[in-house]
């Protein structure tokens, strides 16, 4: 899978609005596209990518208002549903007789059936994810309950759905090469699971929400990552299924609770002592945020896993951030650490 990146910082000025009206055109989706008066105040970045059958779209923009027309509903050869996810900002969606207001982290879907209309006062920062319905093959009812309705930033599905989303669209290894492939599957059952869950016919969730069950694990265990009570008890509960069904989804899945926390705890903590500036917390206040209890054990696996001490990674980033040298270079990451991830 590649990415397709189309900009119009290289384009005349003058240029800009027609060239950015037909590329959304072309490989997004028909629309009347609404731009500044003032050609100068015309920009966008563009990243097209696809994930299977989801079309995953990268956008930073002027501010704009979006409208699909009747006319342009009517005329759909091929209906698609766009999830939008906020990324920084604030826009909205209105389809349906419903107006969804969206801020960072949250998401709507809508349908290019009917007329939506898209408003990005202050500009548009946002990963839009477009799926042809036929993919979706849930009813066109419980479809049309969801659309314009403001999901996410919770602890829901759809909150785990948009955390996932947002980590597949920042993270542009995941959608290239094999990777692509393999999380083809999984997203889409994903985003089937949301509809099925919020309509007001449950019975639809039941095979979605099953399919789907290995990743919103995963996702919840991501997004509790640093809570110092994170274990297979408090995960099994929160989905309502015994330890032992949670150990056995875990293995399907080719995953070791310990492990994983453990693992991706460690490399949290990598990251905050990689910052420049560094932060007035001590090594010993991060490693306790991201729920390692120990000092000591923490400073022992953090070197296992690194090859050097976290006050030595840290100090390496320092001199390396001013120019110096910190006699040793930091060490690529070790994932398949593994011990005790509450230690």
């Amino acid at each position: 899978m590649t990415t397709t990146k189309w900009g119009t910082s290289t384009l005349p000025v003058g240029d800009r609005a027609d060239a950015l009206r037909q590329t959304i055109r072309d490989q997004v989706v028909p629309v009347e596209l609404v731009l500044p008066k003032d050609p100068d105040r015309v920009f966008a970045d563009v990243a097209l990518t696809n994930v299977g059958p989801i079309q995953l779209s990268r956008v930073q923009a002027n501010p704009a208002t979006v409208h699909r027309t009747p006319r342009l509903a009517k005329a759909d050869w091929e209906p698609v549903l766009f999830i939008s996810l906020q990324v920084s900002g604030e826009s909205s969606v209105i389809q349906d007789g419903r107006h969804a207001v969206l801020n960072p982290g949250d998401i709507a879907f809508y349908d290019t059936r009917r007329p939506y209309t898209l408003l990005f006062d202050q500009g548009v920062d946002m990963h839009f994810f477009r799926i042809p319905l036929k993919d979706i093959a849930l009813p066109d009812a419980a479809v049309g309950q969801l659309t314009a309705r403001t999901l996410g930033a919770d602890g829901s599905i759809s909150g785990l759905t948009a955390s996932y989303l947002s980590q597949l669209a920042g993270s542009p290894h995941l959608t290239t090469g094999s990777a692509a492939s393999h999380l083809a599957v999984p997203s889409l059952e994903l985003i089937r699971s949301v509809i099925a869950a919020e309509t007001e016919r449950p019975a639809l969730a039941a095979g979605p929400l099953n399919e789907t069950l290995g990743v919103r694990i995963v996702e919840y265990m991501r997004a509790h990552l640093a809570d110092h009570d994170l274990s297979p008890a408090s995960v099994a509960a929160a989905h309502h299924i015994s330890v032992r069904y949670l150990y056995s989804i875990l293995a399907r899945c080719d995953i070791g609770f310990g492990e994983w926390v453990r693992t991706h705890r460690l490399d949290a903590t990598r990251r905050e002592l990689s910052r420049h500036p560094p932060s007035a917390d001590t090594v010993s206040s991060i490693a306790r945020r991201w729920g390692f209890k120990s000092a000591s054990h923490f400073s022992r696996a953090f070197k296992d896993a690194y090859g050097v001490s976290p006050q030595m990674w840290r100090s390496a980033h320092i001199l390396s951030a001013q120019g110096g040298s910190a006699g040793q270079s930091s060490p690529a990451p070790d994932d398949g650490a593994a011990g005790d991830p509450t230690a």
